[in-house]
């Protein structure tokens, strides 16, 4: 089967050097793209003219799950049967197709896929960082039942025809003793998702044989959120992920010496309104919510005894399906005008946290 990588860009470029480097025995037509013509990377930029829709698979080599979601929507006007999305990491697999080892099959994502959401299964956290938009500091340390998360992603699996990029999260997912049930379950549930743990690494060094394994066996991607903590145990962490052949990615150090305090009490503050969460659709608990700030402002509001709007939660058996929702979860809502720009140093919070770690008070 011939392929044509859908993206002259940066992350086409990374494509088209992994398809290179391995010798793949996949046929490389060319790029398309729809703001260049002549050549990419020495290959053909080609048109839908030139290529049988029905014996040519299409790989999306970008990497924002909404965009994916966008191109995949063009593919299937133009009736493409084979639909992949390249994945820009290193994976183990030995087969020498370039489809099967570094992408994601898209084909049967369905009439309407959502396009990214994630997902808590620990509300708590190791670390309690000053500004965490998922206020962990301020939770019990309470391990969340299992059918109940589990039933969250089933109730928003029949709100799309799939997933496009899934996030097991929380707090510090790894502080779940049942993370290997999270994972086999999610991944049965999700078997064509772009599926990732996110954390902060710190317990990576200290996790079973069986955890890596099992992440490894499901495709699991470990993204690692290298705050200061972790920057201190950053070798022992690759070494680790390296020694299982793990799939991580980085979001590096220096990108964390800023942090961010996400809110405002006043809708007039003298910081500049951001959204730094825009499209991290978060289910919890039978709700769903277009951020993490707004899913768990309740619960700041219920600890520090403030009123900051929670319009914009949704239940997720009564809320519409597809297009509607995802319009929806699109929208602003009252907290957006409480979201600032604050930027703090990295600390955790002390002994007991206050309204002030989270929040400006204008």
């Amino acid at each position: 089967m011939g392929m044509v990588f859908y993206g002259a860009g940066y992350f086409g470029k990374i494509a088209w050097e992994h398809y290179t480097k391995k010798k793949y025995a996949d046929r490389l037509i060319g790029f398309m793209d729809g703001k260049k013509t002549g050549q990419y990377c020495g290959v053909p930029i080609v048109s839908w003219n030139d290529i049988d829709v029905a014996k040519t698979a299409v790989v999306i080599t970008v990497q924002n799950p909404y965009v994916v979601s966008q191109i995949y929507r063009e593919l299937q006007n133009y009736k493409v049967q084979h639909i992949f999305w390249f994945i820009n990491l290193n994976w183990t697999e030995t087969s020498n197709s370039f489809l099967s080892s570094e992408c994601i099959e898209g084909s049967n994502w369905g009439a309407c896929p959502m396009p990214q959401a994630e997902i808590h299964v620990a509300d708590y956290c190791n670390l309690n960082c000053r500004g965490c938009t998922h206020f962990s500091p301020i939770f019990e340390r309470e391990i969340p039942e299992f059918d109940v998360r589990i039933n969250d992603i089933m109730l928003l699996k029949k709100k799309f025809s799939s997933i496009v990029h899934f996030s097991i999260l929380g707090g510090e997912p790894l502080l779940n003793p049942d993370i290997i049930r999270y994972i086999k379950e999610t991944r049965k549930l999700l078997p064509n998702t772009y599926l990732q743990i996110v954390t902060n690494g710190l317990l990576i060094p200290r996790l079973s044989e069986d955890v890596f394994v099992c992440i490894k066996e499901n495709r699991v991607v470990v993204s690692i959120s290298e705050y200061e903590p972790t920057h201190r145990q950053i070798e022992q962490i690759r070494d680790k992920l390296n020694q299982y052949q793990i799939p991580y990615c980085i979001r590096s150090y220096d990108s964390k010496q800023k942090f961010n305090k996400p809110l405002s009490l006043s809708e007039e503050s003298k910081y500049p309104n951001i959204c730094i969460s825009n499209g991290c659709v978060n289910v919890w608990n039978g709700k769903i919510a277009r951020c993490p700030t707004l899913m768990y402002v309740q619960k700041f509001n219920k600890v520090f005894a403030k009123n900051l709007p929670t319009e914009g939660i949704l239940d997720l058996r009564d809320c519409p399906s597809g297009e509607e929702l995802l319009e929806i979860l699109q929208q602003q809502v009252p907290l957006c005008k409480h979201c600032i720009l604050c930027e703090i140093e990295w600390k955790s919070c002390g002994a007991i946290p206050t309204w002030k770690d989270f929040a400006e008070k204008d």
